[in-house]
């Protein structure tokens, strides 16, 4: 087990050696360790911390702070009554939340596993967004905790909706319900969701249900967004309605899809939240005076696998 362990996804929880740390004096305390957790590959300078989070005080006055920060993070992490290897790397000019200490932290295994493709495991470590509600004490902070909130809400949508359609594919319906149930806890307007229930409700024999789903989503819809259905919503209504689509068996659900012979390099998990650039390039390459469509990146960003992806649709 872990020495010290950091729960932010959903509501706040710090851990170490096994007891609850609660005692922090203030929410910037707080926030200045789950910023620092969450960007533990860098030193961060520390009059660029002591801006971020009192940007309201005098030069002086906010490195002050800061200082005073530091030390009950210090103690309240047992980083000055212990010698092993210390959770706060700090020098005169930097602060670093030292990535090689023995700490867990969930947002990064939620990270490792939608990099491992590893979706259902991920998406049960999602239990919630980052921090909502949290009382930051600074609007540059909280500016940035919210940047932060959404992105990791948009990687969690996009698992869950990657996750249920595996799950739809497979025969496993309870799961896909589950996990597009999911969906709507966090975004109650989610039509693809809406649609993924409503899909895996009638292929396990619930057709009652799955007709009422689709009055659930045009409400939602008509009172959060002011909008009716998409036409691919209403043609799945009008499919199960009509009785186009129903209950399968084992047999057909594990019939294994046709497949297109290609030579592109085969990759075992699913590509997750790359769906809009895929769907750009694809329009790309089909217009008749587009010749070639480049992409540049880092080393190591996913170029080759959104070219592969972008393949596999054209074939």
């Amino acid at each position: 087990m872990s020495r010290l362990t950091l729960s932010v996804l959903g509501t706040f929880q710090a851990i170490s050696a096994e007891q609850p740390i609660t005692h922090f004096r203030s929410a910037n305390n707080q926030g200045l360790l789950v910023y620092l957790a969450l960007q533990s590959d860098r030193p961060h300078a520390r009059e660029l911390l002591a801006a971020l989070f009192w940007p309201e005080e005098a030069e002086a006055n906010a490195r002050n702070n800061l200082r005073q920060s530091l030390y009950q993070l210090r103690k309240l992490l047992g980083d000055l009554a212990t010698s092993a290897q210390p959770y706060l790397l700090v020098t005169r000019q930097t602060v670093q939340f030292n990535p090689a200490s023995d700490f867990k932290l969930d947002v990064q295994q939620f990270l490792q596993a939608v990099d491992a493709g590893d979706l259902e495991t991920a998406v049960a470590l999602y239990p919630g967004d980052l921090l909502p509600g949290f009382p930051c004490g600074s609007r540059e902070f909280e500016a940035w905790l919210r940047q932060m909130r959404e992105s990791l809400h948009t990687l969690a949508l996009e698992t869950m909706l990657v996750a249920a359609r595996d799950c739809l594919r497979h025969g496993r319906y309870a799961q896909a319900q589950a996990l597009a149930r999911q969906q709507l806890a966090l975004e109650p307007w989610r039509e693809q969701a809406h649609r993924q229930l409503m899909e895996a409700l009638v292929l396990a024999g619930d057709r009652a249900n799955a007709l009422q789903q689709f009055a659930l989503c045009r409400s939602v819809l008509w009172e959060e967004l002011g909008i009716a259905p998409a036409p691919e919503t209403a043609a799945l209504f009008a499919d199960i309605q009509a009785g186009r689509i129903g209950a399968v068996t084992a047999a057909e659900t594990i019939r294994p899809p046709l497949k297109i012979r290609h030579n592109l390099p085969a990759f075992t998990t699913e590509l997750v939240g790359r769906e809009l650039e895929i769907a750009q390039i694809g329009q790309l390459l089909t217009q008749d005076r587009q010749r070639l469509v480049s992409i540049v990146g880092p080393g190591g960003m996913g170029k080759t696998r959104v070219g592969v992806a972008v393949g596999e649709t054209l074939l």
